[in-house]
């Protein structure tokens, strides 16, 4: 069971991601679970409106998504968390930034479909 649910949870990732990079809102709004909880690398904190909202604005423009180390840790049939590295070229309120973190996704099994609840994302250093 647990291949299938990392299966499943690194497909809804990548299209999290593809829609990110396309700023695709409709195919987002459809993985971004209600209760999102999204702790940006800055700190800043967005609920699933404020996310879309910044983008649909082009306010934050994703360039290039790159994950390494990922890990899914099954927490039972419908939840997991993601874990890795996150590298990302992303234009934010018009400044162009290269961002290497470590993420902790969240991830919650809603009918068939996996929506993303919650991201942390922390800067590594240099």
């Amino acid at each position: 069971m647990s291949g299938s649910i990392e299966s499943a949870v690194l497909a809804a990732e990548k299209r999290r991601c593809d829609a990110m990079l396309a700023n695709d809102n409709a195919a987002l709004e459809a993985l971004l679970d209600p209760r999102l909880h999204f702790s940006h690398a800055t700190g800043a904190i967005d609920d699933k409106a404020a996310l879309l909202a910044k983008m649909a604005a082009g306010r934050i423009h994703y360039v290039a998504i790159t994950w390494s180390e990922e890990k899914v840790t099954p927490l039972g049939p419908d939840a997991a968390l993601l874990t890795g590295r996150m590298t990302t070229d992303v234009r934010v309120e018009g400044v162009d930034k290269r961002l290497n973190n470590r993420v902790i996704t969240v991830w919650s099994k809603a009918g068939d479909d996996w929506r993303l609840v919650a991201v942390q994302s922390t800067p590594l250093a240099g």
